[in-house]
């Protein structure tokens, strides 16, 4: 039993040993730690700058969509104000007038009333 147990002691291995590491990946991590620390502060930095830019880019493109709907509405109230007088000038009384005449309608002179005093009227 001695050789099967110094056998299996000489085949046992440490896990940094086994993937061919001088030292165990936690120790290295701590020897490395402040060249760790500057890249993922980069790393953040740089991830910050290109969400700042996205965001930059995103705004100005909305203030373009904004600047044409706002273009947009000062026409269509300019239009608006335009059919507006169209209408007003086309139902003065002149311009019914004018057109009640085409129409064939004539205009009265004399307006007379009849006054037939208490009357009623019979529903049927």
């Amino acid at each position: 039993m001695t050789n099967a147990t110094r056998a299996y002691a000489l085949t046992m291995t440490k896990p940094h040993e086994r993937l061919g590491m001088a030292q165990p990946w936690v120790r290295q991590l701590a020897q490395n730690a402040p060249l760790l620390w500057e890249t993922l502060i980069w790393t953040m930095i740089f991830g910050f700058v290109l969400t700042y830019i996205g965001f930059i880019t995103a705004s100005s493109a909305r203030g373009f969509q904004l600047r044409d709907a706002e273009q947009r509405l000062e026409r269509l109230q300019s239009e608006a104000r335009s059919l507006e007088m169209d209408v007003a000038r086309l139902s003065s009384i002149d311009a019914m007038a004018a057109r009640a005449q085409d129409l064939g309608f004539v205009a009265v002179k004399q307006v007379d009333s009849v006054d037939v005093g208490h009357s009623y009227a019979l529903a049927r």
